[in-house]
């Protein structure tokens, strides 16, 4: 099951060395929590997604991103896809030091790497064997990150147009837009929500977002469209603080 999840989850683990002074250290911008998805795929249900933040130490948090296929899908397609992250926040801002993604398919095997030296400006990234060394600039997000920074974006009321993401060898600009409020129906029953799309210049491909204010704008429902054609949606199920 090959599904294209960097836009649509959040979830956590770092522990920064002794030399983090509790002083110098921020909270999490939102509760630390654990939301269970419903994973649709052209409209039917095709696995669970589980995510999780957590907070492993002054000012350092961890993000992973669990998706399963259900009984049906294994027996058209067998895979799964694992996601986590590692960061810090200080004076507000969210720097991840590492994140991972490993990603297996019958058809497919991708092990994405990215290692971020804030002191050197450097960033390591690895798609399999492929290699990049890349200059490391302030603002720079992973996939699991780019959600959890949306999410203190919108708390604040400060949300950018674009953001900077890395993933696989590249770093790439998002544009995002604020689509306005709308009210869902979901299993935690009726939310109000913000909608907000992300895509990269150019392309056809859309992620939209609905992030819920009284749920501290986790999102509750995410789908990506491709030529107005929607090719993957997520749908809360449950959530745990």
């Amino acid at each position: 099951m090959t599904l294209s999840l960097r836009t649509a989850v959040l979830v956590a683990s770092l522990l920064l060395g002794c030399s983090v002074a509790q002083a110098d250290a921020d909270p999490l911008p939102v509760s630390p929590f654990r939301a269970r998805f419903e994973v649709y795929g052209s409209g039917i249900p095709i696995g669970e997604a589980v995510m999780t933040l957590a907070a492993t130490g002054p000012g350092t948090y961890q993000m992973r991103s669990e998706v399963r296929p259900n009984a049906l899908a294994t027996l058209l397609v067998s895979g799964q896809i694992d996601e986590q992250v590692r960061g810090e926040i200080r004076a507000e801002v969210i720097r991840p030091t590492h994140y991972e993604r490993r990603m297996e398919t019958s058809k497919k095997k991708q092990t994405v790497q990215l290692q971020f030296d804030w002191a050197a400006n450097r960033l390591e990234a690895r798609d399999n064997e492929a290699h990049a060394s890349l200059p490391l600039t302030p603002g720079v997000l992973d996939p699991l990150s780019l959600n959890l920074r949306v999410m203190a974006d919108l708390r604040r009321g400060h949300l950018a147009d674009q953001y900077s993401l890395a993933d696989e060898t590249e770093i790439k600009s998002y544009q995002i837009n604020n689509e306005g409020e709308e009210t869902l129906d979901t299993s935690l029953g009726k939310l109000r929500a913000v909608r907000i799309s992300q895509s990269k210049p150019g392309k056809t491909r859309i992620t939209r977002f609905w992030f819920a204010p009284d749920l501290q704008y986790l999102p509750v429902r995410i789908a990506q469209h491709k030529d107005g054609k929607e090719l993957l949606r997520m749908e809360i199920r449950a959530l745990d603080r």
